[in-house]
Protein backbone atom coordinates (compact mmCIF):
# COMPACT_ATOMS: atom_id res chain seq x y z
CA UNK A 1 0.00 0.00 0.00
CA UNK A 2 1.21 3.48 -1.04
CA UNK A 3 0.63 6.15 1.15
CA UNK A 4 -0.03 9.82 -0.74
CA UNK A 5 2.40 12.60 0.10
CA UNK A 6 0.66 14.79 2.51
CA UNK A 7 -0.06 11.32 4.26
CA UNK A 8 3.30 10.29 5.12
CA UNK A 9 4.21 13.68 6.78
CA UNK A 10 1.48 13.16 8.63
CA UNK A 11 2.15 9.61 9.70
CA UNK A 12 6.02 10.88 9.84
CA UNK A 13 5.36 13.58 12.51
CA UNK A 14 3.12 11.74 14.68
CA UNK A 15 4.52 9.35 17.49
CA UNK A 16 1.11 7.65 18.95
CA UNK A 17 -2.14 5.99 17.40
CA UNK A 18 -4.98 3.78 18.81
CA UNK A 19 -4.24 0.03 17.93
CA UNK A 20 -7.16 -2.17 17.49
CA UNK A 21 -7.10 -6.31 17.71
CA UNK A 22 -9.82 -9.05 17.59
CA UNK A 23 -10.84 -10.04 20.67
CA UNK A 24 -11.35 -14.05 21.72
CA UNK A 25 -15.19 -13.22 22.12
CA UNK A 26 -15.29 -11.48 18.77
CA UNK A 27 -15.02 -7.62 20.60
CA UNK A 28 -11.98 -5.18 19.69
CA UNK A 29 -9.31 -3.96 21.90
CA UNK A 30 -7.78 -0.56 21.20
CA UNK A 31 -4.98 0.66 22.58
CA UNK A 32 -2.83 3.76 22.20
CA UNK A 33 0.71 2.17 20.63
CA UNK A 34 3.65 3.95 20.05
CA UNK A 35 4.84 3.32 16.27
CA UNK A 36 7.35 4.05 13.41
CA UNK A 37 7.10 3.61 10.09
CA UNK A 38 9.32 1.64 7.98
CA UNK A 39 10.80 2.08 4.50
CA UNK A 40 7.54 0.11 2.78
CA UNK A 41 5.04 1.74 4.11
CA UNK A 42 4.04 -0.55 7.38
CA UNK A 43 3.76 0.33 11.05
CA UNK A 44 6.17 -1.19 13.57
CA UNK A 45 5.24 -1.21 17.39
CA UNK A 46 5.89 -3.17 20.47
CA UNK A 47 2.82 -5.52 21.46
CA UNK A 48 2.65 -7.89 25.00
CA UNK A 49 -0.55 -8.66 27.12
CA UNK A 50 -3.60 -8.48 25.18
CA UNK A 51 -2.42 -7.24 21.99
CA UNK A 52 0.34 -9.70 21.66
CA UNK A 53 -2.83 -12.59 22.28
CA UNK A 54 -4.46 -11.02 19.91
CA UNK A 55 -2.64 -11.23 17.48
CA UNK A 56 -1.37 -14.30 17.58
CA UNK A 57 -4.70 -15.82 17.38
CA UNK A 58 -6.10 -13.18 14.88
CA UNK A 59 -3.95 -11.32 12.48
CA UNK A 60 -6.48 -8.75 11.47
CA UNK A 61 -5.88 -5.33 13.07
CA UNK A 62 -6.19 -1.63 12.58
CA UNK A 63 -4.93 1.59 13.21
CA UNK A 64 -5.56 5.36 13.44
CA UNK A 65 -3.51 8.10 13.53
CA UNK A 66 -5.25 11.07 14.36
CA UNK A 67 -4.43 14.60 15.28
CA UNK A 68 -7.12 17.58 16.00
CA UNK A 69 -7.20 21.06 15.47
CA UNK A 70 -7.22 21.06 12.20
CA UNK A 71 -8.77 17.75 12.13
CA UNK A 72 -6.84 14.96 10.21
CA UNK A 73 -5.40 11.96 10.20
CA UNK A 74 -5.13 8.52 8.71
CA UNK A 75 -6.73 4.64 9.44
CA UNK A 76 -5.26 1.85 8.08
CA UNK A 77 -6.61 -1.66 8.22
CA UNK A 78 -4.25 -4.45 7.65
CA UNK A 79 -2.80 -7.79 9.19
CA UNK A 80 0.05 -8.09 11.83
CA UNK A 81 3.34 -10.10 11.61
CA UNK A 82 4.63 -10.56 14.66
CA UNK A 83 9.08 -10.14 13.89
CA UNK A 84 10.05 -10.31 17.43
CA UNK A 85 9.29 -11.74 20.86
CA UNK A 86 7.20 -8.17 21.61
CA UNK A 87 7.27 -6.44 18.38
CA UNK A 88 5.05 -6.56 14.78
CA UNK A 89 3.99 -5.15 12.29
CA UNK A 90 1.18 -3.93 10.90
CA UNK A 91 0.95 -4.19 6.98
CA UNK A 92 -1.63 -1.98 5.37
CA UNK A 93 -4.21 -2.96 2.89
CA UNK A 94 -6.76 -0.41 3.02
CA UNK A 95 -6.57 2.80 4.32
CA UNK A 96 -8.51 6.14 3.98
CA UNK A 97 -7.04 9.70 5.17
CA UNK A 98 -9.20 12.69 6.04
CA UNK A 99 -7.95 16.91 6.07
CA UNK A 100 -4.87 15.62 5.00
Amino acid sequence: MEFTSSELEFLRSQRVGRLATVGPSGWPHVVPVMYSLDESGAFEFDVDGVKLRNLTAEVRAALVIDAMGPKRGVAVQGRAELIAPERAKLIGVHKFSWGL
